[in-house]
């Protein structure tokens, strides 16, 4: 009855918010545990494209990768980081592409962005759905962390008139 007691307390206090930001937990071997932050504000994602093109118009959207804190980061990824998604109103992907490229390192240092342009056109009208989304991988001291980045989706009208 002890043992149960003593483990609703222990999870009682693990599901608090007190314990969610960086303090150090003594450990009954006397080890030191830090628990960190949660990491998903390292990164924030934004792209920026035309409300409106016409039919057969190129046109370019832009992806960026926002390093949110001000220590330096070393990311491993694709040479391009970003893929593009192109959807129509039924939720179809419209684009592809193949993913031939390595793995290339970057040390993100100061502001830290990391911007893509990705050029097409669409051959019908409609409204079309946007996002980009990065995989990567944050490199630390003895591990390593796989982000997914995905950018709030954005509205894009093509329009046979244009």
């Amino acid at each position: 009855m002890e043992k149960c007691i003593i483990a609703i307390i222990f999870l009682f206090f693990f599901s608090t918010d007190s314990l969610k930001t960086e303090q150090p937990i003594e450990v009954s071997r006397g080890e030191v545990i830090v628990i960190e932050k949660a990491e998903e504000k390292l990164f924030s994602g934004t792209i920026l494209l035309p409300q409106k093109v016409g039919i057969n118009e190129p046109f370019t959207i832009r992806a960026e990768l926002k390093k949110e804190v001000e220590q330096e980061i070393s990311v491993m990824g694709r040479e391009k980081l970003f893929s593009f998604e192109i959807k129509d109103i039924n939720g179809r992907q419209i684009n592809s592409y193949t993913i031939t490229d390595g793995g290339k390192m970057r040390v993100l240092t100061g502001e830290g962005i990391v911007s893509e342009d990705y050029k097409y056109k669409i051959k019908e009208a409609g409204i079309y759905e946007v996002k980009a989304v990065a995989d990567f991988t944050v490199i630390k001291e003895s591990h390593s962390v796989s982000y997914k980045i995905e950018t709030k989706p954005k509205k894009l009208y093509v329009s046979a008139d244009e």
